[in-house]
Parts: C-alpha cells; sequence; structure tokens
C-alpha cells in the first residue's frame, strides 16, 4: 500500500500530513484523509500528485 505525505508548497520539506489515504476537493477546499482516521481541511489548489515519491503539493 502506497500512503502519501501532503505537504503545503513545492518547496517544503515538512509534510502538512502524513500517511494520506483520501483526499476530496470541493472547491478552494482540500480534505485530507489518513489512514488512522485523522481529517484536515486546508484552503487552496492542488498542483502536482507525485505517486512515485508518494508527494501530494498544495498551493
Amino acid at each position: 500500500m502506497c500512503l502519501a505525505a501532503a505537504y503545503q508548497g513545492a518547496e517544503s520539506d515538512q509534510p502538512i500530513l502524513k500517511e494520506v489515504a483520501r483526499i476530496t476537493i470541493d472547491g478552494d477546499a482540500i480534505e485530507l484523509e489518513t489512514l488512522f482516521g485523522e481529517k484536515r481541511v486546508l484552503q487552496g489548489k492542488l498542483t502536482e500528485i507525485d505517486f512515485m515519491k508518494s508527494k501530494v503539493i498544495i498551493e
């Protein structure tokens, strides 16, 4: 199983949230949910998903 880490901006080294299993987008609201059910809602734009690096970039 491949889970992702979400980052605020492409240059960030510190993830906003790790082990992201689900992403729901509603307009500019992005809801991230981990494998363990932790949820976080951010305002922004999803700019990149890199499956090879398990990385999600939000601006």
